[in-house]
């Protein structure tokens, strides 16, 4: 199946130039993906081509007639100026897809900031937090749900902020019906912690104030690569979708706190993050404090 994607192109970034696979079948493409080898020993990402690699995006969503993560990239690609690898083809493999994309020559963060001078990091803070910036004017439309980008139907929401014994839920069919959500997982929380009725924290409901926003969710120093031509490119966007803003902090601070997964000396790197995605201190506290709670069904 050969992806059409559902978003205008509005950006021509300077006539894209055709790739290497453009004349593969995707049969062609498929095999070339079974004999090839993986770029990370822990990623399913396969070099293709020298100019291509093809990533195995698993869709949660197993009947979706879309990829939300190859719609995400598309989107990104059409309306922002973030460097992220061009969308060349996408193949629809079993219960999972093939995004056949460009590939970015460089070298993770993870690899270099432990390296790089104070003045390197805050350069690099301060065009992080340009493309959140950018991310944040591609706002969701009222009607649409939150969640993965699709042009079908409302799709499971898969964020480290619903926790690491159940990172999915949903799919909610509304911004509303998703605060409904947290908001019960705050009244549960609270019982579990036998909180008195009458206390303040039983009024205080989930912050629904900023509209949905395009977000990364998966901003770590590993999906960050500081390409050969210089540029900061973001990749891995599995995990994107239309979530409210403080959703971009609080998942960035989830990941930087998971050393062991991270893999790097991140020094200096969380003291960044409420500067690149701005300071959603209130909102981080309410969730981590609802976190006993999302443990169940």
């Amino acid at each position: 199946m050969v992806y059409c994607p559902p978003f205008p192109q509005s950006q021509d970034r300077n006539h894209v130039l055709p790739s290497d696979i453009d004349e593969l079948s995707n049969e062609e493409i498929i095999e070339l993906q079974e004999n090839s080898s993986r770029l990370l020993p822990d990623y399913d990402v396969f070099q293709l081509t020298p100019a291509t690699v093809a990533k195995a995006s698993e869709d949660i969503n197993e009947a979706a007639p879309d990829c939300s993560e190859a719609n995400a990239l598309d989107l990104v690609f059409a309306k922002t100026t973030i460097p992220v690898p061009r969308v060349r083809r996408v193949v629809k493999r079993g219960h999972f897809y093939l995004i056949v994309m460009d590939y970015i020559k460089g070298q993770a963060l993870s690899d270099l900031w432990k390296d790089l001078s104070i003045w390197r990091k805050l350069a690099i803070a301060f065009t992080l937090r340009r493309y959140v910036r950018q991310l944040r004017r591609l706002k969701a439309s009222p009607s649409m749900p939150p969640g993965p980008l699709s042009a079908y139907a409302p799709r499971i929401c898969e964020s480290p902020i619903f926790g690491q014994v159940r990172s999915r839920r949903g799919p909610f069919a509304s911004y509303s019906e998703f605060s409904a959500f947290f908001n019960d997982r705050h009244r549960m929380a609270l019982d579990i912690a036998h909180i008195p009725k009458d206390r303040p924290s039983w009024r205080d409901l989930f912050d629904d104030s900023e509209p949905l926003v395009l977000t990364h969710q998966d901003l770590n120093p590993r999906n960050i690569i500081l390409g050969e031509d210089g540029r900061l490119w973001i990749v891995d966007w599995a995990w994107a979708g239309y979530y409210p803003p403080c959703f971009e902090y609080v998942a960035m601070l989830t990941q930087a706190e998971n050393e062991e997964m991270l893999g790097y000396n991140h020094v200096l790197w969380e003291t960044l993050i409420p500067f690149i995605c701005g300071p959603y201190f209130y909102q981080r506290k309410w969730l981590w404090n609802l976190m006993p709670a999302m443990a169940y069904g």
